[in-house]
């Protein structure tokens, strides 16, 4: 099938908003708003007492028009993300999320639209093209990171949010300094995903935070579109540079709009994300010094600056250490899809057009599955133990299958020439007896931002 043949008349259909689900156990919570105020309290706690409860397929209300089926267990997800008979639909799963912004990203692309459109990106994440990553971002690093002695105050979550910016900029687009349209990115992609996307009335009208969303969006998407034909002219080593020169099966450039809606949404996911998954990292580190000093020690025995990528897989218990800490906080709180048809999932009957909600901390937490899962224990990714490997849809931090995420090694490319600079320069601690309130929508961090106590080496 040819995406030209493609029967899409399942995009053009509304989604069930929870009719038809009665037989499925559950509830939908409150009245108009569902669970999203427990949620917004206690996100875990709220999903884990609801699935013992009802078990691993049940009805659940995120509030307002939000209703559907929440799915765990890894069986489950094997399903669901290996897709084998195309029942169920990313575009439409986030189309009243991510859909209102970011609606032709790679993620939001189904089946074979979606193989394709992922030719768009073939030699950007190849070994030559993520060498030439690596020596770019690392200067960038080492400069934000000689800037933080100076702050008395010191919040890792916004400083680190500013250098990826920065590295983003340099890596994404080839742009040295983003001089003052730095501030407007970055209130844009804030402006996208903190009103916008937590807009409970999507009206497009002044006054409105989902306007708001959308004219942000409307800056990010020129910010881009006006350097594409620059881009494809020259001879860059950043990212887009690579992805405006892609062609497909007839020779051509992608559309300028294709390439537009893809790289606004890789910023926004490889930023924030990766912002995420640092903050926790470095939290759980300041929580437990024994495994930062050991992650001291390894960086120490490479006796190097900056790594190299030919370094990375040198790196061996930073990985466990990384992976370990997004098993906990996972970057992305809630996944979606929708079912195209009729089918069934954990022996019930799910009906056509119905939201699926796929929170991945739940399965990375089952004690059927992980050891003393709460702990923070890098160890357990050890080719000794390899938890992680007991099902092979129990962790899942890049998602899986056909949308497992493209830009994965890139991430971890990030986080290990970060915390190599960082462990080298630093030591680092947190508030006694620190355990802060953890925001969890639209982005997981630290509810405090994440004070550090930074000692130079």
């Amino acid at each position: 099938m040819t995406i030209e043949t493609m029967d899409l008349s399942y995009q053009k259909m509304p989604d069930t908003e929870g009719h038809g689900l009665a037989h499925i156990p559950g509830s939908k919570g409150w009245p108009i708003v569902g669970y999203l105020p427990k949620m917004i309290k206690d996100f875990h706690g709220t999903i884990e007492k609801h699935v013992a409860q009802y078990g691993e397929v049940s009805r659940f209300g995120q509030g307002f028009i939000h209703d559907g089926v929440l799915v765990v267990g890894p069986d489950n997800w094997k399903r669901v993300l290996l897709d084998a008979e195309r029942n169920f639909s990313p575009k439409m799963g986030y189309a009243k999320s991510l859909g209102y912004f970011y609606g032709g990203g790679l993620l939001l692309r189904d089946f074979d639209e979606h193989r394709y459109q992922r030719r768009v990106f073939q030699a950007s994440f190849k070994n030559d093209a993520m060498k030439g990553y690596a020596e770019l971002m690392n200067p960038i690093m080492a400069e934000h990171l000689q800037q933080w002695q100076k702050d008395p105050s010191f919040l890792f979550f916004p400083h680190i949010k500013e250098m990826l910016l920065d590295i983003a900029a340099k890596v994404f687009f080839g742009i040295d300094d983003l001089g003052d349209d730095a501030d407007k990115l970055n209130q844009a992609l804030i402006d996208i995903a903190e009103k916008g996307m937590m807009s409970i009335f999507p009206i497009d009208f002044p006054g409105f935070n989902f306007h708001k969303g959308i004219l942000a969006k409307k800056f990010a998407d020129n910010f881009i579109g006006k350097m594409i034909p620059e881009r494809r002219a020259g001879n860059g080593r950043d990212f887009m540079s690579y992805v405006v020169k892609e062609k497909d099966d007839h020779g051509d450039y992608f559309p300028d709009q294709d390439l537009i809606e893809h790289l606004t949404f890789l910023m926004f996911a490889a930023h924030d994300t990766t912002t995420s998954a640092l903050s926790h990292l470095v939290m759980l580190l300041g929580q437990n010094p024994e495994v930062a000093a050991k992650l001291r020690e390894e960086v120490k025995g490479l006796n190097k600056t900056y790594l190299d990528y030919d370094d990375l897989d040198k790196l061996e218990y930073m990985e466990m250490a990384f992976l370990e800490s997004l098993r906990i906080y996972p970057s992305v709180s809630m996944m979606t899809r929708r079912t195209i048809r009729e089918c069934e999932m954990g022996g019930q009957r799910l009906p056509a057009n119905t939201v699926l909600f796929l929170p991945p901390r739940y399965n990375h937490t089952m004690a059927k599955w992980w050891d003393n899962p709460m702990k923070f224990d890098p160890e357990r990714f050890s080719p000794e133990r390899a938890e992680h490997k007991r099902h092979p849809f129990m962790f899942h931090p890049f998602g899986g299958g056909a949308h497992k995420c493209i830009g994965m090694h890139f991430a971890m490319m990030n986080a290990k020439c970060f915390m190599h600079q960082f462990l080298q320069q630093y030591d680092f601690e947190t508030p006694p007896g620190y355990n802060p309130w953890m925001h969890v929508i639209p982005m997981p961090r630290p509810g405090d931002f994440l004070p550090l106590k930074l000692k130079k080496l």
